[in-house]
């Protein structure tokens, strides 16, 4: 059904979370030290940045 409708092959998909979750449950039950994922960077304010952008073409003579 997912083929005929959006021409990609089920087993070609892979759940990232489910993957990361089944890593956790395994960590936990072997008692291994969790390893925390790195940080993620801040997201882009992305309307201050468009208001930051028209002031400058506005600014250029």
């Amino acid at each position: 059904m997912i083929r005929e409708l959006t021409g990609v092959e089920g087993r070609e998909l892979h759940d990232e979370y489910a993957h990361a979750l089944e890593q956790l449950v395994a960590a936990k039950a072997d008692q291994r030290e969790l390893v925390q994922p790195p940080e993620t960077p801040a997201p882009v304010d992305l309307m201050a940045a468009l208001e930051a952008s028209v002031r400058a073409a506005h600014a250029k003579p």
